[in-house]
């Protein structure tokens, strides 16, 4: 990330405060951190305050030079170790601001009490407005880390074999994203048989592939910072009974009518809605029983979630997923998900076959 993008960021952001007429906005969220300064953190390494004036990193002095790329937009005070809080507030204080602000669903218990008793508001998606849209960077990192998750994929599939325990292919995943470039791996799924019915399953070192039987791998990386996800179910073996390809239809079908209904513009409810319809109209709607998707960019699930009933509207350049699924518990489950960038007219589909 570029940090003219990461000053740009940060400039919208104290224009966003200037206008909703708050003196500043707290920030403990690594994730938001990254977001504004291009740099990251863990939790518990710098607290920012910013302000529609200025914006300052309160540290560690073990810190401190990691925050160096970002010196010419975020001002970096060191103060001693676990104080960085009170450092941010002091701050505020000296500064004499009014009306400072954090997002509870970006802090603790803890500090959400802290900061209530010193006397901070509350401002809800302050910044997690901003990050639904996606710059160009950002689209680039996004299609390169599905890119790595479909092409690791295309790999392992054909060197799956009966006999194979579920570890062992998340293994050959994990290894086959890694060497592609992948800097992480959030989540790696691998599910046989009845397991294809545990919708977030955790692959299992005893569970062998038997001859005949469903398959289903939900899998992405991190690249640069940003998050892939994809999924794929399949009958391993030459006996695919008809019920399975009956179900595996409907679910691709209700997955081209959300595909279908994203455009700018559209609330999460209704492209929810599109996908869970076609499923409901076949009878499968219990069996049903998961959003049809979420965002994705700095974390795995993001804003906006295609929920039933959501208003929020999905904006130009979201990047979000469409995974609709139906699961026979005891039995086998089918989910086919990929990864969209949203645009005026539609969406570009940036997870392969």
């Amino acid at each position: 990330m570029t940090q003219n993008l990461s000053a740009k960021r940060m400039q919208l952001l104290r224009r966003v405060l200037k206008d909703a007429q708050l003196g500043g906005y707290i920030v403990v969220s690594p994730v938001e951190q990254r977001y504004l300064s291009g740099i990251e953190l863990s939790a518990g390494e710098a607290v920012f305050l910013i302000t529609p004036a200025k914006a300052y990193c309160i540290t560690k002095k073990l810190i401190v030079s990691k925050m160096a790329p970002a010196r010419s937009f975020l001002k970096t005070e060191d103060v001693p170790f676990g104080t960085m809080l009170d450092g941010a507030l002091d701050k505020a204080k000296i500064l004499r601001l009014k009306r400072v602000a954090f997002d509870p669903a970006q802090v603790d218990f803890h500090t959400g009490d802290a900061l209530t008793k010193w006397g901070c508001v509350r401002a809800e998606g302050l910044v997690g407005e901003m990050r639904k849209a996606k710059d160009a960077d950002e689209v680039a990192k996004l299609r390169q880390a599905c890119k790595i998750a479909w092409e690791a994929f295309n790999e392992v599939k054909p060197k799956i074999k009966t006999g194979m325990t579920e570890e062992d292919v998340r293994i050959l995943m994990a290894c086959a994203m890694f060497k592609r470039g992948a800097d992480s791996i959030p989540f790696n799924i691998v599910c046989f048989g009845e397991n294809t019915a545990d919708a977030h399953h955790t692959p299992s070192k005893t569970r062998k592939l038997k001859k005949n039987e469903a398959v289903l791998m939900d899998f992405g990386c991190f690249y640069e910072g940003y998050t892939s996800d994809m999924t794929r179910s399949w009958w391993h073996g030459g006996k695919v009974p008809t019920l399975y390809t009956k179900i595996w239809n409907i679910v691709d079908k209700a997955r081209q009518a959300g595909i279908n209904a994203l455009r700018a513009g559209v609330t999460a409810g209704a492209v929810d809605k599109a996908a869970r319809d076609v499923i409901e109209a076949a009878g499968y709607g219990k069996e049903f029983f998961h959003t049809t998707g979420h965002g994705i960019g700095l974390v795995v699930h993001d804003a906006p979630i295609l929920r039933s009933g959501s208003a929020a509207q999905i904006p130009d350049q979201a990047v979000v997923t469409v995974e609709p699924g139906i699961y026979f518990a005891g039995k086998w489950g089918i989910r086919l998900e990929d990864s969209f960038l949203v645009t005026k007219t539609g969406a570009k589909k940036l997870t392969q076959k």
